[in-house]
């Protein structure tokens, strides 16, 4: 791990966490982010990921910060949030623990996306969740 990649977002959220990235080592791509893209995350690890974290105890990121070259091969769509920084997908656990989180989200705190992941399984793995400062945050349910 770099130096940079030590840097705190917010008191329980690293860079390194943030931008990890097992596609960007399988195929050697760099998945640093810029100095916007990286307040970007701050903004998201501060507003919406500490929440969480106080409520909910630990959380796991499965996916933060993706490069463009890393999105496209993740499948990702080319205007996805995570490019910006904004996005990041919360590994659920068991769907109770899920459930709990997603509501946490929809009721208490200021987002632009939320999405139960994969859309439409029986058993959604991920909760997909931003947060901008762009412009005003659309609280997307999909």
């Amino acid at each position: 791990m770099t130096t940079q990649e030590k840097i705190h977002l917010s008191e329980h959220f690293t860079l390194y966490e943030m931008t990890r990235s097992g596609t960007a080592i399988e195929h050697d791509l760099n998945n640093m982010p810029n100095l916007q893209q990286e307040q970007a995350m701050r903004n998201l690890a501060i507003n919406v990921l500490e929440p969480l974290r106080r409520q909910f105890g630990p959380i796991v990121i499965s996916s933060g910060f993706r490069s463009g070259k890393v999105n496209k091969l993740v499948g990702g769509v080319h205007n996805s949030q995570h490019l910006r920084g904004e996005a990041a997908d919360i590994v659920m656990g068991d769907l109770e623990r899920g459930l709990r989180i997603y509501e946490f989200i929809r009721h208490r705190l200021d987002f632009d996306q939320l999405i139960m992941e994969p859309i439409g399984a029986d058993h959604p793995r991920w909760i997909h969740v931003s947060y901008t400062t762009r412009r005003r945050n659309r609280r997307q349910v999909i």
